[in-house]
């Protein structure tokens, strides 16, 4: 509870005093320290929890992986997910793939992202390749950001999140064409724009 609050001091004393800490107390702990920015801290505890002779399971690398992604430390993420399959036979979820590619992407490994998303032995689901897609736009990489819209429109028809992704990779590249192209297919698709959504057009409008 403390560490979800943010009074991490009051959480690792707390945490420090326990007899005995166990997968649960030492995830609980990485968490809050995930949320609250001390991704390198959240490492470090890990690290200490399989020294330790505790063996994580799948959700405590999800709980990893997931602060490694917040913090952008793109070494050690794609350290814990060598050692949980190599060294922990566990088989990846989705959920961890997510955090790899969300993290490479954000690191501007978009290559890298997407041939994790590509051999993947599980079917990847929408939330993955969004990742991706906004990582495209960040690094304004169109011709990836093609790709990948591609495959979300497929999984996702009545999206309108993808589309307006797409529209602003095309726009922040001063493709307008192809923005006008974005807005007609959604339009002949029924998708409608949802609130919040919008298109970048200043450029455009200017």
């Amino acid at each position: 509870m403390n560490a979800k609050c943010g009074n991490m001091e009051r959480a690792a004393s707390l945490f420090e005093e326990m007899s005995k800490q166990d997968l649960i107390s030492y995830c609980s702990t990485i968490q809050g320290l995930c949320i609250h920015g001390f991704g390198s801290q959240a490492v470090h505890l890990f690290d200490r929890m399989i020294n330790e002779g505790i063996r994580p399971d799948d959700v405590a690398f999800t709980v990893i992986l997931s602060a490694c992604t917040h913090a952008g430390l793109v070494d050690d993420g794609c350290r814990f997910f060598e050692l949980m399959v190599n060294s922990y036979s566990i088989n990846p979820t989705p959920d961890h793939y997510a955090c790899m590619i969300n993290l490479l992407g954000k690191s501007g490994k978009l290559e890298s992202a997407y041939e994790l998303i590509r051999s993947m032995p599980v079917e990847s689901h929408a939330s993955a390749w969004g990742a991706l897609i906004e990582a495209c736009r960040v690094n304004c990489d169109v011709d990836l950001g093609e790709v990948v819209a591609s495959r979300l429109f497929e999984l996702e028809p009545h999206n309108a999140g993808n589309y307006v992704l797409l529209s602003n990779i095309y726009a922040e590249a001063d493709r307008w064409s192809n923005v006008f192209n974005v807005r007609d297919k959604m339009s002949k698709s029924g998708v409608r724009k949802v609130p919040g959504c919008t298109y970048v057009e200043s450029t455009m409008a200017a």
